[in-house]
């Protein structure tokens, strides 16, 4: 009888975060996009408004559990507001309240989005010192975008029924989707990783969610610090009155405390 020796499995990676690591990262977003709204199917008179300058920079977190060999369940979240002074060039109607041409309008902006993502690892490259793990990414996303308006230099008025209209509106679009995506990894030495990610889902005239970043880690102990680039674009339904869209893009920072096990 010939034993045939049997073919040695590839050797396991050093244990490392993206192989089921628990851990929580505050991270700062140097965004510095501002949403621009547009009139919707159902609007009769225009209702465009852009945003003029730049947005304050996005604070965020993200927390990650282990959820089986070499997978993740991802929890994000982040915040972002801003400002615009705009004189208006033409006669615009906002979330119902109508603004004429030549009015100052103050306006300021705050959009959050949540995200819960389930990183399954599907593939990996064995490479002498270090693998490249391939993850398919599945996801729901939630953004919604709040605006508020005024015209400050605007007289205020009162109709005959005796309602006050001070030239203020105040309004809101919501936005949910399932994205897919892809995500890849590898480490870079001792001390070093690289990770690259995109997913995204749309639905014509439904709404669009779409999200990439680029990370390189730095690996101290429990802590790692990443930087990296980040860009997420999302767009509100546009049936309706209004709908928004907005693309949010720039550098981030991050510091992740990590929990880690055995493998």
């Amino acid at each position: 009888m010939v034993v045939v020796p049997s073919k040695p499995r590839p050797p396991k990676d050093p244990y490392f975060l993206e192989d089921g690591g628990l851990y929580i990262e505050p991270f700062y977003w140097l965004n510095r996009e501002q949403p621009h709204l547009h009139a919707g199917s159902t609007a009769t008179v225009s209702g465009t408004f852009d945003y003029n300058g730049n947005s304050k920079a996005a604070l965020g977190g993200e927390i990650g559990i282990p959820a089986g060999p070499s997978n993740t369940l991802r929890f994000t979240y982040f915040r972002v507001q801003g400002n615009s002074n705009v004189t208006l060039g033409q006669a615009e109607t906002i979330f119902s309240e109508a603004y004429a041409a030549g009015d100052f309008i103050n306006a300021r902006s705050r959009i959050q989005a949540m995200k819960v993502s389930w990183d399954y690892l599907s593939y990996t490259w064995h490479k002498p010192n270090s693998s490249i793990h391939l993850k398919t990414l599945y996801e729901v996303q939630y953004v919604t975008t709040s605006v508020n308006m005024i015209a400050p230099l605007k007289a205020v008025t009162t109709d005959s029924s005796g309602t006050v209209n001070n030239n203020t509106v105040t309004g809101s679009k919501n936005l949910i989707l399932p994205t897919f995506g892809m995500a890849m990894g590898s480490r870079l030495g001792k001390y070093f990783r690289w990770d690259i990610r995109g997913s995204g889902f749309g639905i014509p005239h439904k709404g669009v969610i779409g999200d990439a970043e680029g990370t390189l880690a730095l690996k101290l102990g429990k802590v790692e610090l990443l930087a990296g680039d980040r860009l997420y674009y999302f767009k509100t339904s546009t049936k309706g009155d209004i709908y928004i869209r907005d693309m949010l893009q720039g550098p981030y920072g991050g510091l992740r405390f990590v929990w880690s096990g055995k493998r």
